[in-house]
C-alpha cells in the first residue's frame, strides 16, 4: 500500500458511496478516462438523484482514485464478483478496502481505535469525540500536513462516523458491528497481493489484513485454511513462507470463488 504520510479530508467528497460505486461498476469500461466516464453516467441518468457537478465530483474525486488509479481492472473484478452473486456484505468488504488504501486517515482510524476499541470493552461504540481525540494526536504527531481549525476536525470527524455506517462497521446508533472476514475476501486479497508483486512473506505481514482485525498470526491461520480448500499450496515453517501459486491472474481466481 502506498505509505500516505500526511491525511487529507477527501473523504467528505464520498464516504461509503455503497449503491453510488455499484451502479457505476455496471457502467465503467476499461481505458476509459475520467471525463468521458463523467459523461457517460450523467448522459445516462444511473446517479438519478445527484447533480452534474456532484456526478463529476463522485466519478472524478472518489471513484478513480479508489477503484482505478492504480490498477483499472479492478472495478472489472468487481462487476465480475457482483455479477457472480457475491453476497452484499463481502462486496462492501472489498469496497471498505479499496477506499481505505485511497484515505489512510480511514485506514489507520480503523487499525488504531476501531479494532482496539471493539477488541477490548464488552458493548463498545465509536463516538464523535474518538474520532476526534483521533484526529488531536495525528495533528500532535504531524501527520497532517496543516493545523485543522476545529470545524474542520468537526467535519473529519463526522466523515469518518458516516463511513465506518456505511460500511457497516457501527450501526446508526454507533454501536461497533462485528466484523468477520470470509474465505472469499481472505482469497481475493492474498492473490491481489500477489499480482501486485508482493513476495509471499511480504504477503502475510500486509498491513490490509489489520483493517479486518488480524495481525500476522491470524493471516497465517487463515492462509492455511485456504490452502486446505485447495486454492494454493501453503508452506509455513517458521523460519520460511512459502505459496505455490495456482491461478494466473485474477481472472481466474474470480472464476474460482464460489
Amino acid at each position: 500500500m502506498e505509505n500516505q504520510s500526511t491525511y487529507n479530508i477527501e473523504l467528505g467528497k464520498g464516504t461509503g458511496l455503497i449503491q453510488e460505486t455499484l451502479s457505476l461498476l455496471e457502467l465503467y469500461e476499461f481505458g476509459v478516462s475520467k471525463e468521458d466516464f463523467a459523461k457517460k453516467v450523467i448522459e445516462s441518468n444511473s446517479l438519478v438523484k445527484s447533480s452534474e457537478r456532484r456526478i463529476n465530483d463522485i466519478v472524478k474525486v472518489v471513484f478513480y482514485k479508489r477503484y482505478v488509479k492504480n490498477n483499472p481492472e479492478v472495478p472489472l473484478y468487481l462487476r465480475q464478483l457482483q455479477e457472480r452473486y457475491m453476497s452484499l456484505d463481502q462486496l462492501i468488504h472489498l469496497l471498505l478496502l479499496y477506499t481505505a488504501r485511497a484515505n489512510r486517515i480511514l485506514f489507520d482510524f480503523i487499525r488504531e481505535v476501531y479494532w482496539k476499541k471493539g477488541n477490548q470493552v464488552t458493548k463498545p461504540t465509536i463516538k464523535s469525540e474518538d474520532v476526534k481525540d483521533f484526529i488531536k494526536e495525528a495533528i500532535k504527531y504531524g501527520k497532517i500536513d496543516r493545523k485543522w481549525s476545529e470545524g474542520t476536525q468537526v467535519r473529519v470527524a463526522s466523515y469518518i462516523i458516516a463511513a465506518l455506517i456505511d460500511f457497516r462497521l457501527i450501526d446508526k446508533k454507533y454501536n461497533v458491528i462485528s466484523l468477520f472476514l470470509s474465505d472469499n475476501i481472505a482469497n481475493y486479497l492474498a492473490h491481489e497481493l500477489h499480482f501486485m508483486g508482493y513476495a509471499d512473506e511480504a504477503i502475510a505481514s500486509a498491513e490490509e489484513w489489520s483493517l479486518f482485525g488480524y495481525d500476522r498470526y491470524d493471516t497465517i491461520k487463515h492462509l492455511e485454511r485456504l490452502a486446505i480448500q485447495g486454492h494454493f499450496i501453503f508452506q509455513n515453517s517458521g523460519d520460511l513462507l512459502r505459496i505455490t501459486w495456482h491461478y494466473k491472474n485474477m481472472k481466474e481466481l474470480i472464476d474460482a470463488i464460489r
